[in-house]
């Protein structure tokens, strides 16, 4: 393709790779309330930017750390990946479920909140329609975001209606 006389054409270049972790407990999912950076307020899965020379599970693995002072007690699987919008760029979140049994939550100043959450409440609460419309009043990015953050608890909610995997 001729590519003279225009921007960057490379469109993956546009984009940051982030990893996050639904961390499961006896049916629950940890969800932490955002307290800093772009969409304060939301709760999400603990996750963050992978550093160079990291892989995105152990992104996952070291952001739950970082972010929640739990470390996985299994294997982390991929289940997804959910695309972004933060910062002035597209974010891929690639999104891992591992099981978390011990522990005791401790948050990082990047939340104020935590708490284990049934999935299927969580959809029905914090990722439904009248979310989304509530955070498109901010902006359609965070909107874009909200749903986004939807179809991944879907593809999670998928996965897990297999049963969690251990090898």
């Amino acid at each position: 393709m001729d590519t003279r006389g225009r921007a960057e054409s490379d469109w993956t270049k546009r984009y940051r790779l982030v990893a996050g972790v639904y961390a499961m407990r006896d049916g629950y999912i940890l969800m932490l309330e955002r307290a800093r950076g772009m969409m304060i307020g939301f709760w999400s899965v603990p996750g963050g930017h992978v550093e160079p020379g990291e892989t995105p599970q152990d992104a996952a693995a070291r952001e739950l750390f970082e972010e929640a002072g739990l470390t996985p007690t299994g294997l982390l699987w991929l289940v997804t990946a959910v695309p972004l919008k933060g910062y002035g760029m597209d974010v891929l979140s690639l999104r891992y479920a591992c099981p978390c049994d011990a522990g005791e939550v401790r948050l990082s100043h990047e939340h104020s909140a935590w708490q284990w959450v049934e999935p299927a409440a969580y959809r029905t609460t914090h990722v439904s329609d009248a979310a989304v419309a509530r955070w498109r009043q901010a902006s359609p990015d965070e909107a874009f975001n909200v749903l986004s953050n939807r179809q991944g608890l879907d593809d999670f909610l998928r996965w897990g209606s297999h049963g969690p995997r251990e090898v």
